[in-house]
């Protein structure tokens, strides 16, 4: 398949499905973040903080849940400090941050689970950060044993080993690495059901209806697959990786495009024929 034409028609998609799509996707502030990156910024450990919990928190929700109270989340964490979450207790997530996000209709099946894990996680930053001058080190550390590929260490950081940090999933820390200015794709739902209904990933584990949203379950390397062919349609279509996993995330996701897998196919389909038409011998 083309991949610039599949972009193009992906585009072509969102400008009639969910108009304006690339001012929200700025919204997202994940593009700006890897520009900023690029040029040199480095993050502060409570800025790291702040990206590590958006992602923490995008898990297992909808994101619309999250986006109706971001505004109000720096007064419940201490202004993202990762030092004072780092210093919390289970119990203080049952009596006091669980019930907060209960009550603004905030919640998810695994948000107590996730806060709790992400003490821990808070915990192993913070000495990281006391150790070697910062926790956002811990990240780019990790970027230079993997020669530069985050699609790497987002599989350090989700799945079993001594760099896996608790809450996280491979899904979770490739959010977190999105947040932070890291150029690499969210291997979660959403976009593994887009790549598998183009045709351009194969997935072992998937059950589908006609007309269905089904996502296919996935292995690591069918993980690490899914970011790798996000990466080469982002080149086909000259734009960041983020920007490209962001408008797949627009065409499925529940509050925004929503398009079933049949649908999804469709756009693979034109793709195909666009590329019969150009390639026909005049």
């Amino acid at each position: 398949m083309n991949h610039r034409i599949l972009w193009s028609n992906i585009e072509t998609c969102l400008d009639m499905r969910r108009a304006p799509w690339r001012d929200r996707i700025e919204k997202f502030g994940q593009v700006r973040a890897v520009k900023d990156r690029s040029q040199g910024r480095t993050w502060s450990d409570d800025t790291v903080f702040e990206g590590v919990l958006l992602a923490v928190l995008s898990s297992n929700t909808v994101w619309s849940k999250v986006e109706q109270v971001q505004d109000d989340l720096s007064a419940l964490f201490c202004g993202f400090s990762l030092e004072s979450y780092a210093s919390l207790s289970d119990a203080e997530i049952d009596k006091r941050f669980v019930p907060w996000f209960i009550e603004r209709r905030a919640g998810s099946m695994t948000l107590r689970r996730n806060l709790k894990h992400l003490i821990r996680a808070a915990r192993k930053l913070s000495q990281y950060s006391k150790r070697n001058g910062g926790a956002d080190q811990y990240f780019t550390s990790l970027l230079a044993q993997c020669d530069g590929d985050p699609k790497q260490v987002a599989l350090l950081l989700g799945d079993q080993g001594e760099h896996k940090l608790p809450s996280f999933g491979i899904p979770i820390a490739a959010e977190a690495l999105k947040n932070l200015g890291f150029d690499v794709a969210k291997p979660e739902r959403h976009l593994t059901r887009a790549l598998g209904s183009f045709g351009l990933v194969r997935f072992n584990r998937w059950k589908r209806t006609p007309g269905g949203r089904e996502s296919p379950g996935s292995t690591s390397q069918e993980k690490l697959e899914v970011m790798t062919v996000a990466e080469e349609i982002a080149a086909a279509a000259d734009q960041s990786v983020v920007f490209v996993d962001n408008a797949i995330w627009l065409l499925c996701a529940r509050d925004e495009a929503y398009l079933t897998n049949s649908e999804l196919e469709e756009i693979a389909s034109n793709s195909r024929r666009s590329r019969t038409r150009i390639e026909a011998p005049q």
